[in-house]
């Protein structure tokens, strides 16, 4: 969820698409949207990513993924935000296990996990700062099934079974006028989830600077915005393997976009995510791109 609607007087304002900010909405205030988001995978031939799979490696055919989530948020206290979000997520992939169905694509679609996070701005004296916790609860599809009669691993399902814990810190400041600047840490701590498959843990690293058009409070507005994205995941468990050695590794992506505040209230944002640098662990799909497009209202 982009950063709109923040409480007025903030001392960064700023803006970012794929990571957090410490600004907040003021008590009573809050949010509600719309986001759409895609991921694309660079897919490994089918004919390949059989022969990898009769080899023992762990691949899936990943293709793409999309996500479309109901957002809201709201000030609980001045300094203290609550957001939530429900999404209905369709992952599409190549069958890559089953020979006489080689290279056919599948798609497994439902209600995905939920998530609540909680922010806390602890600091807003010549940089604002906010620490951040939250929860996804294994409320996504878990069972759905491939043409062949067989379940989709649990990568490839719309949920994933697990309970997973988010903690977080962010840090931001006004440059100069309308030049802003923000930092943030996260880290993803996965539970175990559907067919006892564990996600690797996740730590990500951003940085990112929003420039605005035009003075804050003038209507309409536009953020352009730039981020760094850093993430490094640790290797999957599943019931076969303590540690599955297709999976986890470090990327790093470069994030342009922009929010258009049109009114005072309404807000419209796009982004997208390319890939600078991947080194992924043992045989598993690259990221191609990822694009996040939506709409906010603040009440």
């Amino acid at each position: 969820m982009p950063r709109t609607g923040v409480e007025e007087g903030s001392i960064s304002g700023a803006a970012t698409l794929r990571s957090p900010t410490p600004s907040v909405l003021g008590k009573n205030h809050g949010i509600a949207g719309f986001s759409f988001d895609y991921l694309r995978y660079r897919p490994i031939p089918p004919s390949d990513a059989h022969r990898l799979h009769h080899r023992g490696h762990d691949v899936h055919g990943k293709n793409h993924d999309e996500t479309y989530s109901l957002v809201g948020g709201i000030g609980i206290l001045n300094d203290l935000d609550l957001y939530v979000s429900a999404p209905i997520v369709s992952k599409s992939s190549i069958e890559v296990h089953d020979h006489e169905l080689l290279g056919d694509k599948e798609r497994a679609a439902g209600f995905g996990d939920m998530r609540a996070v909680l922010k806390y701005r602890f600091l807003k004296r010549f940089v604002e700062a906010a620490v951040l916790a939250g929860m996804k609860f294994p409320t996504g599809r878990t069972k759905a099934k491939r043409r062949s009669g067989d379940k989709f691993a649990a990568e490839n399902q719309p949920g994933s079974g697990s309970w997973d814990g988010q903690f977080g810190i962010a840090a931001a400041r006004r440059v100069y006028r309308r030049l802003s600047a923000v930092t943030s840490f996260e880290y993803s701590l996965n539970g175990e989830g559907a067919e006892d498959h564990k996600l690797g843990d996740v730590f990500r690293y951003n940085l990112g600077t929003s420039v605005l058009l035009r003075e804050s409070g003038i209507y309409p507005n536009l953020s352009m915005i730039a981020e760094l994205n850093h993430e490094w995941a640790l290797k999957d468990h599943s019931r076969e393997a303590a540690r599955v050695m297709d999976s986890g590794g470090t990327s790093i992506f470069v994030s342009p976009g922009v929010i258009l505040d049109l009114t005072g209230q309404w807000s419209f944002f796009w982004g997208m995510s390319l890939p600078v640098y991947q080194n992924l662990g043992g045989k598993h799909e690259e990221t191609r791109f990822s694009m996040t497009a939506g709409t906010t209202f603040a009440f």
